[in-house]
């Protein structure tokens, strides 16, 4: 009894955000305990997911649509409605929250053939689980009465997208589902066992769906380091302290880094001649709208791996002021052992420890008060980054972060599996 279904439109193995880090973290765990996952993907592959996919080890069973106009017509669908575009080989293939995109609703997610397909699948991989990603395909779920469908489901629910949508509107800025509370409780009650990210949002979870079981699992980096290294100052041959905020192109991490750019940043490089390195997809929705000329900052782009953008940085940055589920940002940083200065957004559902080693700051004065302490004492940053890793050791290993949902599958297996009515 060790088989999952992964059900996803998410290409978690490129790894390029922070839900597809956490996604490829929960699944490299559950294979690491011994379970064998096949993934059920939504979505055509590119040749270079076809590729990673293949060196990753990953098994996948692609979505067939019956006949090419209507494989046709559904790539049409998903392009306009996601913003994907299929030719391109790393193009980012996320939940994009931008004004320039029709939102979606859950409707959007039921396909034709899909829940047949699924259906099929079910009946041949007879799976002990079925994982979905997000919640939006609950509606798969419909193609089995609960009362008969011989295996568990579960969601890894990664926000809790009301609210997230709240927050984002509460920001005017768009986002990417159009979600009621009532709709996404329909939609989590279909699922035996609901994984949150935070113990907030697992108060919540408990509330909108009390029959189905709910477990924070939080995220444990693949990557992380034993030693903090330094790229600037005392330690190295450079004496430029490099700031660094890494994020994907949704309108929260845009934000952020606009508020940071516009606010905070003139006065860090006239006071300590600092350079900021920015990477991932954020620039690409910073420079929409606005044209920026800003000194000393270095944008990346997407870069391969996410320690290829830690390893050019002294201090991290996470300035994001909305938004829900985990700050993966935070925990990745800490894990590369970087001081964090951090909007207090960004300490939500972390470890009391965990925050308390971080420099947290709601106002541009005080945001920049904190990188410019960084900035000039580098035994505060060899303290603060060696403080860091060992909260990670401490409080965000395996052990820890996914204990609970392993448990749980432990108990589900020797119960075997759920009895089927007649």
């Amino acid at each position: 009894m060790k088989t999952i279904l992964v059900v996803t439109d998410q290409p978690f193995w490129r790894r390029q955000n922070g839900a597809q880090q956490r996604t490829w973290s929960l699944l490299q765990s559950l294979r690491k305990n011994g379970f064998q996952l096949s993934i059920f993907y939504l979505v055509e592959r590119t040749d270079l997911d076809l590729t990673l996919g293949h060196e990753a080890g990953l098994s996948f069973v692609d979505f067939s649509p019956c006949g090419t106009r209507l494989r046709d017509r559904m790539a049409s669908i998903v392009s306009k409605r996601l913003g994907r575009n299929q030719n391109t080989d790393f193009k980012e293939n996320d939940q994009v929250d931008s004004p320039l995109r029709t939102p979606v609703t859950l409707e959007t997610y039921r396909w034709p053939h899909a829940p047949l397909q699924f259906k099929s699948l079910i009946k041949s991989l007879r799976p002990d689980f079925v994982l979905s990603v997000y919640v939006v395909w609950a509606n798969l779920l419909d193609a089995f009465p609960i009362e008969k469908r011989g295996f568990r489901a579960i969601v890894d629910t990664h926000d809790l997208l009301h609210v997230r949508q709240q927050q984002f509107s509460d920001y005017e800025e768009s986002h990417w589902i159009e979600i009621s509370k009532e709709e996404e409780a329909t939609a989590l009650q279909r699922f035996d066992l609901i994984l949150a990210t935070q113990q907030d949002e697992a108060k919540t979870l408990r509330s909108m769906a009390p029959k189905s079981k709910v477990i924070v699992v939080g995220h444990q980096p693949e990557l992380r380091v034993e030693q903090p290294g330094f790229v600037s100052g005392k330690d190295s041959n450079s004496e430029t302290i490099r700031l660094g905020f890494i994020g994907s192109n949704n309108a929260a991490n845009v934000d952020g880094l606009r508020w940071f750019l516009q606010h905070c940043w003139s006065r860090i490089h006239q006071m300590t001649g600092a350079e900021l390195i920015v990477a991932g997809q954020v620039a690409q929705g910073l420079c929409q709208k606005t044209t920026w000329n800003v000194p000393r900052v270095q944008f990346l782009g997407q870069v391969p791996q996410i320690d290829d953008f830690y390893t050019k940085i002294d201090i991290a940055i996470n300035p994001v002021r909305f938004g829900s589920g985990l700050k993966i940002k935070s925990i990745e940083s800490m894990c590369f052992g970087k001081p964090l200065v951090a909007h207090p957004h960004n300490t939500r559902g972390l470890p009391a420890a965990t925050v308390e080693s971080m420099f947290v700051a709601d106002q541009p004065d005080r945001f920049s008060d904190a990188c410019i302490r960084l900035i000039r004492d580098g035994d505060l940053r060899r303290e603060t980054a060696l403080r860091v890793l060992q909260i990670c050791e401490n409080e965000l290993s395996g052990d820890r972060v996914y204990a609970g949902f392993l448990e749980w599958l432990s108990k589900c297996e020797s119960l075997g599996p759920p009895s089927l009515e007649a």
